[in-house]
């Protein structure tokens, strides 16, 4: 009599692999999988950089700014009032239209800026990767300034976490590491300087770009306070006519990659617009200066570990053409509240300088942009 019968082991274990075939292995599942994403910027009126993420499902696009002096991400709401003006000209996230929303409504009210709204959770989409369970803000009151004069809906914030307003909510970057979408624990902005065009550079999740880097300029600068990114400027001075001259002692800044602006202690400030011979423009917080004269303004030097870090007026001049009027401005303005002594540096010093944002290493590295 012939057995027909089978016997399947189906306990068997795996075959023992080598640890180069183990690797070999892992490299080959990476190969089709993002380790990092990047985000195209966009400048508006040369003051404010914003890029484009999609929310939901199906996504629905927003108009973004990527600001490292903020930890919370929140848009205009759908349930935002009729009154509400600043809502009603921006693009609005309505959960009613997203598969993958999910309700949270916890309140919040940000009562120091006059904002409000509703937390709630939605699939985020950047251009080859998503996020899931991102909880944001629906903002339901935006205050008129200084958000009437953005062109971007809302924020994504990239501070640390320990600035975060709304409690035992995962900020966005650091959801993409705890969800392992993104390898390094980094992020990079380079900037476009060019003012032909309103294409603003990237931000990078994930990654670093050394080849926006000039070689051999890389400073690494420690992070100081680990709620904003500040770091401890060893001094600041303004030179002209082969003169320089001082302008402040050593000093704290925090990295600012949403404005143009460079914000500093008014009489710092003074000092700088003096030597330009500005002049303050009430109601908008700005320095004009003459147009024809803009490229004879002085240098301003950043002494950032031992290194100058100099930005030219022919780049920093905040220049604006509107229906054949032209206007410039010095990107130097005072602090909104006199009790903080610390700088900003927005824009005006970030299109100068490359920048990496080192979350693990706690460090932030500059370097002069190669464009």
């Amino acid at each position: 009599m012939i057995d027909l019968s089978f016997r399947f082991d189906l306990y068997k274990s795996e075959p023992k692999l080598s640890r180069r075939a183990k690797r070999s292995l892992r490299n080959a599942l990476r190969s089709n999988v993002w380790t990092n994403d990047s985000v195209d910027l966009v400048k508006f009126m040369n003051s404010e950089y914003y890029g484009e993420i999609k929310i939901g499902s199906p996504a629905q696009t927003f108009n973004v700014m990527f600001d490292t002096t903020w930890a919370d991400s929140w848009l205009p709401s759908s349930h935002c009032a009729w009154t509400e003006v600043v809502c009603r000209i921006h693009n609005r996230y309505d959960g009613s239209k997203s598969s993958s929303y999910i309700p949270n409504g916890r309140l919040i009210n940000m009562s120091y800026i006059s904002m409000e709204g509703m937390l709630s959770t939605d699939t985020f989409h950047l251009a080859h990767v998503k996020l899931d369970n991102q909880t944001f803000m629906e903002a339901t009151r935006i205050p008129m300034m200084p958000f009437i004069q953005y062109k971007s809906d809302g924020i994504i914030g990239l501070a640390f976490e320990s600035k975060a307003i709304f409690k035992d909510v995962t900020p966005f970057f650091y959801n993409l590491i705890k969800q392992e979408v993104i390898k390094e624990n980094i992020f990079t902005f380079y900037m476009n300087r060019d003012a032909t065009t309103t294409r603003a550079g990237k931000v990078i999740f994930g990654a670093t770009d050394r080849k926006h880097m000039k070689p051999g300029t890389n400073t690494t600068l420690s992070v100081i306070e680990k709620s904003f990114w500040k770091i401890e400027i060893d001094s600041i001075a303004a030179s002209k006519n082969k003169t320089t001259y001082p302008i402040s002692g050593k000093c704290e800044a925090i990295f600012d990659s949403s404005s143009n602006v460079i914000e500093g202690p008014a009489e710092n400030i003074t000092a700088i617009n003096y030597m330009m011979n500005a002049v303050y423009v009430p109601g908008i917080n700005k320095y004009a200066v003459n147009c024809r004269e803009y490229a004879k303004l002085p240098d301003i030097h950043f002494v950032l570990n031992g290194n100058d870090f100099s930005i030219q007026s022919k780049y920093y001049v905040q220049r604006l053409t509107v229906e054949n009027i032209e206007a410039c401005f010095s990107p130097f303005v005072p602090n909104a509240d006199s009790r903080i002594k610390y700088w900003s540096l927005g824009g005006a010093f970030m299109m100068e300088f490359y920048t990496e944002f080192d979350l693990d290493r706690e460090v932030v590295n500059v370097g002069q942009t190669v464009f």
